[in-house]
């Protein structure tokens, strides 16, 4: 069942209106329009998740889209969370086309496109922060000792992903969006004592 819903984030929309009201001729179009561009990729690759995560079945899970909560005087920001008697699942969601490496040595996501390569931040760091500060949450507001696990969804299907090869278990982590239901099912099976919250 959806309990959040997702809503187009309000920096699209003032992004939108401010692109809409400035003149083409203004210094500060190609910036607007670059950022712009860049949050509604997000904002759709977070947005594909959504086919996939119908094939589960409503009653069992409570999903929580673009949720922001409190850890102490920190803020964090989960693309999506799925809760179930069971577990909650943090879900990632990477919009990024071409070729991408895990550099597990240095802790980076290269992407290769077009012949050129681009460093992004982890986001298997991200998601590890994001299962520190939900269990933070969790002991501070008085929920049961859930098992909280994260997984990040590259949405994309024609996104090619690479890692090297000690780096074995990177697919438990990292998926494809259409492999979502089945992985979401294969942790239903794998934790075999519940906490209802």
């Amino acid at each position: 069942m959806i309990v959040k819903e997702r809503k187009v984030p309000l920096s699209i929309l003032k992004l939108r209106a401010l692109a809409h009201r400035l003149p083409q001729s203004h210094p500060k179009i190609p910036s607007i329009m670059n950022e712009l561009k860049k949050r509604e990729a997000g904002f759709k690759g977070e947005s594909a998740i959504d086919f996939p995560l119908s094939f589960l079945e409503p009653k069992n899970y409570f999903i929580f889209h673009d949720l922001r909560l409190q850890d102490q005087s920190r803020f964090f920001q989960m693309d999506t969370l799925l809760v179930s008697k069971k577990f909650a699942l943090i879900i990632e969601v990477k919009n990024i086309a071409g070729s991408i490496y895990f550099d597990p040595h240095f802790n980076q996501l290269i992407r290769k496109k077009e012949g050129k390569e681009t460093a992004f931040p982890d986001p298997i760091i991200q998601v590890s922060r994001q299962e520190s500060q939900l269990k933070n949450w969790f002991l501070k507001n008085g929920f049961s000792a859930l098992p909280i696990l994260s997984l990040v969804v590259i949405s994309n299907p024609q996104t090619i992903i690479h890692t090297s090869p000690e780096n074995r278990k990177l697919h438990y982590k990292v998926i494809h969006r259409d492999m979502l239901p089945s992985n979401i099912n294969r942790i239903e099976q794998s934790i075999k004592n519940p906490n209802i919250l």
